[in-house]
């Protein structure tokens, strides 16, 4: 009867808390700046002028997420919501309050697609035999961004290793994306996730990673704005690779200036990426600096006329595109490509991605543990397990037989012919395009990005779609081929109120060209529209305390929330059967000790945790407390493995230290003998009636602790009331 007279008391106390503090829910009557379709420059203004945080920031965001991405019209855009988010986004406010910003980026929520690595986050590809695959750093363009103050709200789904086969925007971990703008059509692919999630308004932007087409498609098919950059200025280090020969990351967002700002931080030169040496003194600081809406007025604009005559629609919004800039001044010439030009996959960007795939990604592999698949044929065997194949998301067929047919090809990379393709036919390709633009004096070609709207999801039919392209892709194989950068702008929207966009494809390294031509198109055109089925909304400022999926230690598990020690997940969750990690478990007691302060903590030495990385100080503290003490590894090396899931003997171990718990009492557990390691710590437990064991006499020392038996554990310490009944 007491416990269920505290839970009501706890419910009615966290919903007044609730009800007296507006940032709690955070809608856009709430707070002083409403969020929705805002620039990076206008939520940097907001947040310099004390008008939000970027606390209430990823809260609004991941408010959007749950109602949107998960339920509603369920796009189905995130693979990984990051549960640090919040915390990352307190220390950030702190920091501008204590420091100033650090930049632009400071504090702004961005989503990345699932194939950039992101420590404290699995880096999947899309494939459920990379779901347990935590990379020991972040990207090259992730820890750029993160060090100007960029904060990752999650990861976003993509079409399986970037290749969609038939199913744009679906793969074995996250199952399928959904257009927001028609929820019968796909988001293209393969970075789908990150299109859907900014054009609905789930961050401020997104990366994604374009081979041949998988920034630009997703852009053109969800009214966004897109750059694939020069091969080579910006980084490929700690993206899983599909061909290095035409891989590159780049920004997606909702306006050319925010692409600008964004591509500003990504580009840099990385020793470890020898592609990015050819980038040097090529990058410009700011490429939003000095956008110029005047730049289409005198601008010689070539029209490549082979990429038109698969949808009315598109040629017909493409056209007005044309008469546009026509009116404001701009010279159109058309011109015309080689066969083989035209239509590059065949002959020389399909045989060279099928080369290159399995060596490739194996060489990406190399970096996680031997627990984690290391080669192509370990993903294929996972890939075709009966628990994957029986699942409610398999691994698309088709893509699997891309799989096997990459692993076949792989031996074509040590022949000549795969060295004439690399170095003869890409330059004839290049030497084309190059020797166009300068006979015409060109200061840009322009084309459909896609010569149809987005195609029907796969699993439904749509007689509303009509295509008669081979490849809707096609012209996007250019920029590929070459390496030349390309954007895409919002041009119009169909009958069926499908984004149609339009790419201006320029010469190497002509990046602010090409950003100054779209700013003018599209400042000209104001062509963007916005997806109905996520609008904006006001937030719920009923806000329910209680998690959704916690039905066992309620009580324990609500008191702990109550006093700000557990947050749960951004979805309404706790899931409290998964294992805590030892991150996580050092990170609930430092809480409850109010512990705010790291400033001169002594670095533990430990070989996987940096000055820098997420999470640094609070190990780094615990150490000098005296909680944890870390492990050597076969090389005799300090660790400490912050992902690594902590056994219910170590966590005995961490809050016998971490609380000095005195006393012994004489377990009888079958488990742990009295020469076992932990046998004096779980004693501690036993004799502070902490736990009593499994009630067949057992301990189960060796196995995961759950985040809720962690919760109970610290709340029995904490009051004597959910103590058990000896």
């Amino acid at each position: 009867m007491f416990n269920i007279l505290n839970r009501v008391r706890t419910l009615i106390a966290l919903m007044v808390v609730v009800a007296v503090l507006p940032l709690a829910s955070v809608s856009a009557e709430e707070t002083e700046f409403n969020p929705f379709e805002k620039s990076i420059s206008e939520i940097s203004d907001a947040l310099d002028n004390n008008q939000i945080k970027s606390e209430q920031l990823v809260k609004y965001y991941l408010e959007r997420i749950e109602a949107y991405d998960k339920q509603g019209p369920a796009i189905n855009s995130f693979t990984n919501i990051n549960e640090e988010a919040i915390e990352i986004a307190k220390q950030l406010d702190a920091e501008r309050q204590s420091k100033g910003k650090r930049s632009v980026l400071h504090g702004i929520p961005i989503v990345v697609k699932d194939n950039f690595d992101v420590k404290g986050m699995p880096t999947t590809a899309g494939s459920v035999a990379l779901k347990d695959a935590y990379p020991v750093k972040d990207a090259f363009a992730i820890r750029k961004l993160k060090d100007a103050g960029a904060i990752i709200i999650g990861k976003t789904n993509m079409s399986e290793f970037a290749a969609s086969y038939g199913r744009l925007g679906y793969s074995s971990l996250g199952g399928l994306t959904l257009n927001p703008y028609n929820l019968k059509r796909d988001a293209s692919g393969s970075s789908s996730g990150t299109a859907a999630a900014i054009t609905a308004n789930f961050g401020v932007f997104g990366l994604g990673t374009d081979t041949s087409g998988s920034v630009r498609g997703p852009s053109h098919v969800t009214g966004l704005v897109a750059i694939r950059p020069t091969l080579g200025l910006i980084s490929r280090g700690g993206i899983v690779p599909s061909s290095l020969n035409f891989d590159t990351a780049g920004p997606m967002a909702r306006s050319v200036e925010d692409v600008a700002i964004a591509l500003s931080f990504m580009a840099g030169v990385d020793d470890k990426d020898d592609q990015t040496l050819s980038a040097k003194g090529h990058i410009v600081e700011d490429y939003s600096k000095s956008l110029d809406n005047t730049a289409l007025q005198n601008a010689r604009i070539g029209v490549a006329v082979d990429f038109f005559g698969d949808n009315a629609e598109v040629d017909t919004i493409t056209n007005k595109s044309l008469k546009k800039m026509e009116e404001i001044g701009t010279e159109l010439i058309p011109v015309s490509f080689s066969e083989t030009t035209q239509y590059l996959w065949t002959p020389i960007i399909g045989p060279i991605n099928e080369a290159n795939f399995k060596s490739q990604l194996e060489e990406y592999l190399k970096q996680f543990p031997e627990s984690q698949p290391k080669t192509l044929e370990e993903i294929i065997k996972i890939s075709e397990s009966p628990e994957i194949l029986n699942s409610a998301t398999p691994v698309n067929p088709a893509g699997l037989e891309g799989l096997k047919t990459n692993l076949k090809q792989a031996a074509f990379k040590d022949t000549p012919e795969y060295n004439d393709l690399v170095t003869k036919e890409i330059s004839k390709v290049r030497d084309e395009v190059q020797s166009i633009m300068e006979k015409e004096n060109l200061d840009a070609i322009v084309f459909p990005t896609m010569s149809c709207p987005a195609s029907p999801r796969f699993d439904k039919e749509d007689p509303t779609y009509l295509c008669d392209a081979y490849d809707t892709y096609a012209a996007s194989y250019v920029a590929s081929a070459t390496g030349f950068p390309e954007i895409t702008v919002p041009a119009g929207a169909t009958g069926e109120e499908l984004p149609v966009g339009i790419s201006f494809m320029g010469l190497a390294f002509s990046e602010q060209s090409l950003l100054d031509i779209a700013y003018s198109f599209e400042q000209a055109t104001n062509a963007r529209t916005l997806p109905k089925t996520t609008p904006n909304f006001e937030m719920n400022a009923d806000e329910k305390p209680a998690f959704k999926d916690v039905s066992s230690y309620v009580d324990e598990i609500m008191y702990l929330t109550d006093k700000g020690i557990i947050n749960g997940y951004p979805d309404g969750t706790f899931k409290p059967n998964e294992s805590i990690t030892r991150l996580h478990a050092i990170r609930l007691i430092l809480k409850e000790k109010g512990i705010v302060d790291y400033s001169d903590v002594t670095n533990p030495g430990f070989v996987d945790v940096s000055p820098g990385d997420y999470g640094y100080e609070e190990i780094a503290k615990a150490v000098e407390l005296g909680i944890v003490n870390g492990k050597v590894n076969s090389q005799g090396e300090k660790y400490f493995d912050p992902t690594g899931k902590l056994s219910r003997s170590q966590a005995a171990a961490i809050l016998v230290l971490a609380y000095d718990l005195k006393g012994t009492h004489p377990t009888d557990f079958k488990d742990v003998p009295k020469g076992n390691w932990a046998h004096n710590y779980i004693s501690a437990l036993v004799a502070n009636n902490i736990t009593t064991g499994y009630s067949n006499g057992k301990f189960k020392p060796n196995i995961n602790i759950s985040r809720q038996h962690f919760a109970a554990f610290m709340a029995r310490y904490l009051d004597d009331q959910f103590k058990p009944t000896k």
